[in-house]
């Protein structure tokens, strides 16, 4: 015969037993989700080696076949404003370090750069290539004509051999007067 009820006196140990394979199996699910993903990550790397290492193949056996076809590709052949931009970049950096060291120069002990851009607007004619904009600040002692400083710095500027030579017009584009200098 079986009986209609039973009294569990264990009950304190039971749901501690409970609690316990309730934090065991959480700790599993973690484990296998952080392997997996770290098995998927390296699964999707091995993949794009696969595929980078088709495409080498695949890339190295075209150029064996133009090599034993004696029909390789054109060179590449420059036009006159392609080759002037390229030996102007080539030029590029002695260049600006000569114009920097002019222009710390030229400046006033009463100035202050605060940027110095080409073709901030990156345009891609040929009057904006050498567009060169000088953002700064300029402090005039008072009593003396704030413009006057200015204007004999776009003048020193204009004069000077090194940035004559690169731009055809150095002119004031914008100032702003502020009485709290």
């Amino acid at each position: 015969m079986t009986p209609l009820f039973s009294i569990n006196f264990r009950r304190e140990a039971y749901l501690r037993e409970r609690e316990r394979v309730q934090r065991r199996a959480f700790s599993l699910g973690i484990w296998v989700a952080y392997f997996g993903a770290v098995a998927l990550v390296l699964g999707l790397y091995g993949l794009n080696g696969v595929v980078l290492d088709r495409r080498l193949e695949l890339a190295e056996s075209r150029m064996e076949r133009m090599r034993a076809s004696h029909v390789l590709p054109e060179q590449l052949k420059l036009g006159a404003t392609e080759l002037a931009l390229v030996e102007q970049a080539v030029e590029n950096p002695r260049r600006w370090r000569a114009k920097m060291l002019r222009l710390a120069a030229v400046l006033p002990p009463d100035a202050a750069l605060t940027s110095v851009a080409v073709n901030p607007d990156n345009l891609s004619d040929t009057a904006n290539l050498n567009k060169l904009v000088i953002d700064g600040v300029m402090r005039s002692p008072s009593g003396q004509d704030r413009m006057g400083s200015v204007m004999r710095l776009v003048s020193a500027l204009h004069s000077d051999s090194a940035f004559a030579a690169g731009y055809q017009s150095i002119k004031l584009v914008k100032s702003n007067m502020s009485s709290g200098l």
